[in-house]
């Protein structure tokens, strides 16, 4: 299968620079969609909110944008509004064919792809991008964020200087999206720390996530996505954590009674690019991919916040049973993340993560 993948994505490359060679051609190749929900991601408009009547004098782009998500998250959406946008804006002379649910490869492969110049923009979480650009750590401090609307003031004023760190790793990050905070599901119910302990928990292949749950007395247990539903199905796994978006759309909350509001990360969506690729484009068509995805980038924090009522409506209609914790059970967890934020200063340093925290707390 993975040889599949890379063989599909050198083919694309190969594609891509055909397009190019072909660029400012009376008919551009049309970006083909990978399903008929994403068709729209990929067609051609009329308007833009920049003068793009005579962008480029017509020149034609066609770019690739992965994903391992499925299209049923915000991640997919991000994704759908930012090549929308890009296409009207440019009056269909940039288009973005989108690939989700792993087409192209996992996290890892995908992220690699961006930075060979083989996919040109990826819409996926920090947590995996970590392995290429360690300053990312910083997000995976937890309780670092109190809340939501907070979070999202402090990422935008982060931005800037994060961004160095992206393109010291082959990156240029074009915004911060988020699904919401990543909650615990399990079969045991928790009101206290210690009802956490002792429960074996699915992580993702993070060592800063796996130190916090063993600060929490919980037994973390790194696992491929694709093996968690069958691994709590058979109880190999007694619960995980991930948002309200990810525990409906994998259909998680099946296998589990409680969904518990421990709220200790937010799990942040960036959609990332090639920077060579950006820098190749003309000003006006570098103007059209800023703009459109800071503007896709707020209209996926709308569409998160909108989604929460109808996931946790899906859940408690299964029978599962949503706890908030008592913000002192809150304040101990954090506690307890010392010893993880301690790691992560000591590898990412002190400004990082003091420019992190100030910018937190700027936003309250």
């Amino acid at each position: 299968m993975k040889k599949i993948k890379k063989l599909l994505v050198v083919t694309l490359a190969l594609m891509m620079m055909v397009a190019a060679v072909g660029c400012g051609q009376d008919t551009p190749a049309p970006a083909a969609s990978e399903s008929s929900s994403s068709s729209s991601s990929s067609s051609s408009s009329a308007s833009s909110a920049t003068d793009s009547s005579d962008a480029s004098s017509g020149e034609t782009y066609s770019f690739t944008l992965a994903m391992d998500s499925p299209e049923d998250t915000v991640t997919y959406l991000y994704a759908k509004q930012f090549a929308d946008l890009v296409s009207e804006k440019s009056n269909g002379n940039m288009t973005i064919q989108i690939y989700s649910n792993g087409q192209l490869g996992g996290d890892r492969e995908i992220a690699e792809s961006v930075q060979a110049g083989n996919i040109d923009f990826v819409t996926q979480n920090t947590a995996p991008q970590v392995n290429f650009v360690p300053e990312l750590a910083v997000f995976d401090m937890p309780s670092v964020f109190p809340d939501v609307q907070t979070a999202r003031k402090a990422l935008d004023l982060y931005k800037d200087t994060i961004a160095p760190s992206y393109e010291k790793a082959g990156f240029k990050i074009y915004g911060f999206a988020d699904q919401g905070f990543r909650t615990m599901s399990t079969n045991t119910k928790v009101t206290t720390i210690e009802d956490i302990k002792g429960q074996k928990i699915r992580t993702m292949e993070n060592p800063y996530h796996v130190e916090y749950w063993k600060a929490l007395g919980a037994n973390p247990t790194p696992m491929a996505f694709g093996e968690v539903y069958i691994g709590l199905q058979q109880g190999t796994i007694d619960a995980q954590e991930n948002p309200y978006e990810t525990i409906v759309s994998a259909k998680l909350y099946e296998q589990q009674k409680y969904i518990i509001n421990t709220n200790h990360i937010l799990h942040i969506i960036t959609l990332i690019g090639n920077p060579a690729k950006y820098d190749s484009l003309p000003a006006d068509y570098q103007a059209i991919i800023d703009e459109s995805a800071a503007e896709a980038t707020v209209w996926a924090r709308e569409q998160a916040d909108a989604r929460v009522a109808d996931r946790v409506k899906i859940m408690e209609d299964y029978g599962c049973e949503i706890v908030d914790l008592d913000p002192s059970v809150l304040d101990e967890m954090a506690a307890k993340a010392d010893g993880v934020w301690s790691t992560i200063r000591s590898q990412v340093g002190d400004e990082l993560v003091d420019k992190l925290i100030d910018d937190v707390a700027k936003s309250k």
